[in-house]
């Protein structure tokens, strides 16, 4: 769980103090389909396997209308056929390999991309994630996680920008002694700059199924967030076997 920062050190021009939070924060719209879409995700050290890897691929073949281009960036060689290595900078570990999505040299300006955490689980059709409207999406965050950090990045869509670009190029490994977990970085990068998937979009396992304290449930939920235990591959629920093993 991250900590609350109230300190006023800067990174790079980066407050690291904890941004105010918007409550409710502002929803993007659904639109029209990306001209060009990369599907992007990162496969770094031994927490998962290859098997991960081979699920998401597969999951998003089946739930994805869109022409995309799945790509992966990692420090593995045993890439799955239909995925694109990204040799993983040796700069970052763990899920701070995520802050090299923003490189300003990866993506074109005119591709949309969309990350997704190796560990979701995919039932329902990723278009409306895919379309969603704005320079940069996140989800909402879950439970009593959200007083610490406001926005999830187990999926993200997001244009690449200068802005955007900052998260990479700001970036400092003090960085990671200061604050727990990417998401709280980029939140602190892109602050008002965030908008949040549609609520029925993304759901939590560990809060809005396994528990009912806060339970969230649609009929349109395309992903079921895993943080945290159990993994995807430790559930029994059926909605999970079905979808992902």
């Amino acid at each position: 769980m991250s900590q609350i920062i109230q300190s006023t050190k800067l990174i790079n021009c980066v407050d690291l103090k904890t941004p105010a939070l918007i409550d409710p924060p502002l929803y993007a719209e659904v639109g029209g389909p990306p001209k060009k879409l990369i599907v992007a995700c990162v496969w770094w050290g031994t927490k998962y396997g290859r098997n991960y890897v081979e699920k998401l691929r597969n999951s998003v073949k089946r739930n994805l209308s869109i022409p995309y281009e799945l790509v992966c960036i990692t420090d593995r060689d045993d890439v799955p056929e239909g995925v694109t290595k990204i040799p993983a900078p040796k700069n970052s570990e763990g899920w701070w390999q995520k802050v090299n999505l923003f490189h300003p040299k990866l993506f074109h300006p005119q591709n949309r991309i969309m990350y997704l955490d190796l560990d979701v689980v995919i039932t329902n059709s990723l278009d409306a994630i895919a379309c969603s409207q704005g320079e940069f999406i996140m989800i909402e965050n879950f439970g009593p996680n959200k007083k610490h950090a406001a926005y999830n990045s187990s999926c993200m869509v997001w244009t690449p920008t200068e802005k955007t670009h900052r998260i990479h190029n700001s970036f400092d490994k003090v960085v990671t002694q200061e604050l727990h977990g990417d998401q709280c970085w980029i939140w602190r990068v892109m602050e008002k700059d965030i908008k949040a998937f549609r609520k029925d979009l993304a759901e939590s396992y560990k809060y809005n199924r396994r528990t009912t304290q806060w339970k969230r449930e649609s009929k349109d939920t395309a992903l079921w967030i895993f943080h945290g235990k159990p993994d995807p591959h430790e559930v029994k629920d059926s909605i999970i076997v079905k979808n992902w093993c």
